[in-house]
């Protein structure tokens, strides 16, 4: 996680590990959940795997046999749930039991499948240190361009809080779900000047 900010604003930038092996499991298992906004694939694939990680063992395992509509109906929920709680939705996903997924049987068999996997996968994306980088660049560069929001405005501009949250998935978008909690792919993200541009459209309602 990363927080720009001064007295009368913040900004976190994060990549929550919950939101990313939720998108794994997701994937892997095939699930076709009903969300808005809609989030592409993972990029790069669940199937790629960072070449200094190893996988764990026991992955030839067969997959459970779980109703696939119950299971998106509940990943949909549960995205929902880590979408609000950020860095916090990894408190109760513990491994056997998974007490944040008790209400949901079919996916706590899923992801207690692929829990192993999902981990390993997620932290070899966040031992890279090109995708550390990604993230730096526009962190740093965000207090200039809200210094330059904020001289455009002029007067006393308001306070005001806004999460960033990054998602390993194709493509270069954003997505607005509320005025103060931004998605981000990782792919427009890591293009500074067009990251900044959409974010700046995003951040002068604010002041």
């Amino acid at each position: 996680m990363l927080i720009a900010g001064r007295d009368r604003w913040r900004i976190r930038l994060d990549e929550p590990a919950a939101l990313q092996i939720a998108l794994y499991v997701r994937d892997v298992a095939g699930l076709r959940p009903e969300i808005r906004p809609e989030i592409p694939a993972l990029d790069p694939p669940a199937t790629v795997w960072p070449v200094w990680v190893r996988r764990p063992s026991g992955t030839s395992r067969p997959a459970p046999t779980v109703d696939p509509t119950s299971a998106s109906e509940q990943w949909a929920g549960w995205w929902t749930h880590l979408l609000l709680s950020g860095q916090d939705g990894f408190g109760d996903l513990r491994p056997p039991a998974f007490p944040a997924l008790a209400g949901s049987p079919a996916l706590r068999e899923l992801v207690r499948h692929h829990w192993w996997d999902a981990e390993a996968w997620t932290d070899g994306l966040h031992d890279d240190p090109r995708r550390r980088r990604d993230l730096s660049g526009p962190w740093r560069a965000l207090g200039g361009l809200v210094q330059g929001l904020e001289d455009e405005r002029g007067g006393t501009p308001a306070d005001f809080r806004l999460r960033v949250t990054v998602l390993p998935v194709a493509g270069k978008r954003g997505w607005v779900l509320r005025p103060d909690h931004l998605l981000v792919t990782r792919a427009l993200i890591a293009d500074q000047d067009n990251a900044l541009d959409w974010l700046r459209m995003r951040i002068r309602p604010l002041l």
